[in-house]
């Protein structure tokens, strides 16, 4: 009785074994035939059985990309569920079956959506790569961003996610962009467009005030391109952001000490200098900046700014020195002189913008202290205006 029962459950099982297959026999059909939603029914159905589980799954992937390339490679849905079914196979496949489906494959020369060669994930990826090349050259970002998108999940290396993160920059899709270009920065291979990847990682950690992460990621710019001389000052803008003013500083000095710098450079620092109350090298260098532009107006703030201190400073001393008249006319006329030295700096700073209050204020103090009144009250009214929103 047991052997004959346990001949009965072999039986069973047989059977299930063969209707399965049979079932997948029948989704292979429908696909020939072009029957996609047959074909989806009975390989989904045979997928749950153990014995055909694998190639159900990679039928699954055949049939989604089959019916991805005969839709015109328009729906990539299909092309990202062909992709899905055979992962799907690959967790469970043997090396035999893995290695078919990620075998290589080329273009049709003959017809672009059909492949030689490989016909799985190999096929995919040469059909989805070259529709990628042709959407960049039509300027359809986000059409090659999609095709892109899976290829890189197919096969990815570092041009693939350089250009899925340029497709996607493209698209207006900043953070699908920025993951894609993290990729790029963190492979060791050298590659042409590396740079650039570097360069919107960092200005997208900067714009989203994620000062850390992107003084971290510049420096390890630096360190991969030394000759680049963008980074040093973009770590000087983020340190100054997060208030590391000696870092900064040094950080300047170090540009100005390899030569061949702009205004600009001379200028950021003199202002640090100036707020760190450095005067004496804000000042020289505030000069430099204007040897190389002498209509320069931040510049001119900065050199007019340090100079009237000078003299205010004076001022307030001469002001103290109730008892010694002598001593008080040599620390005006001192005075005096380092507000005529101010003078045409902040004249020169609201020649290129009349509506800086900034150089105006001074302006009109030092027009008081050198008796030029008609000039101070036309300051004033002016400062009167531009305050008084009128």
């Amino acid at each position: 009785m047991k052997k004959l029962f346990l001949t009965v459950v072999l039986s069973f099982l047989a059977v299930g074994v063969f209707a399965q297959k049979k079932v997948l026999k029948e989704a292979e059909k429908a696909l020939r035939k072009g029957e996609i939603d047959n074909a989806i029914t009975n390989a989904t159905q045979a997928s749950q059985d153990a014995e055909t589980k694998v190639d159900a799954l990679v039928l699954l992937g055949d049939i989604y990309q089959e019916k991805f390339l005969t839709g015109g490679l328009t729906n990539m849905e299909d092309a990202q569920k062909s992709f899905d079914w055979y992962m799907k196979a690959m967790e469970v496949a043997d090396d035999k079956v893995k290695e078919d489906l990620m075998q290589e494959a080329i273009l049709n020369p003959a017809d672009d959506t059909k492949a030689m060669g490989g016909s799985k994930l190999g096929a995919l990826e040469a059909v989805l790569l070259n529709e990628s090349n042709k959407a960049m050259e039509a300027e359809d970002y986000e059409r090659a961003y999609k095709c892109l998108k899976i290829v890189t999940q197919i096969n990815s290396d570092i041009t693939k996610d350089f250009f899925a993160g340029y497709s996607a920059e493209n698209a207006g899709m900043d953070d699908e962009a920025v993951a894609y270009y993290k990729k790029v920065i963190a492979s060791e291979e050298d590659y042409d467009n590396k740079s650039y990847a570097y360069n919107q990682v960092i200005t997208n950690l900067i714009d989203n005030e994620n000062y850390d992460e992107g003084l971290k990621v510049l420096r390890a710019a630096k360190e991969e391109y030394p000759e680049e001389k963008l980074y040093p000052q973009w770590e000087v803008d983020i340190l100054i952001k997060i208030d590391q003013m000696d870092e900064a500083i040094e950080g300047l000095e170090s540009l100005i000490a390899q030569g061949d710098v702009e205004k600009n450079i001379y200028y950021m620092l003199s202002y640090l200098q100036w707020n760190n109350e450095d005067f004496d090298d804000a000042l020289v260098n505030a000069k430099k900046a204007l040897e190389m532009d002498p209509n320069y107006p931040e510049a001119l703030y900065v050199a007019g700014s340090v100079v009237y201190n000078q003299g205010a400073e004076l001022m307030s001393k001469a002001n103290n020195e109730v008892d010694d008249d002598a001593k008080y006319q040599e620390l005006k006329k001192q005075a005096m002189d380092k507000f005529k030295e101010a003078q045409p700096y902040f004249e020169k700073a609201i020649e290129a913008d009349p509506n800086d209050v900034y150089s105006l204020r001074p302006l009109s103090t030092i027009y008081d202290q050198l008796g030029m009144d008609d000039k101070r009250d036309a300051i004033l009214d002016r400062l009167d205006a531009l305050e008084g929103g009128n």
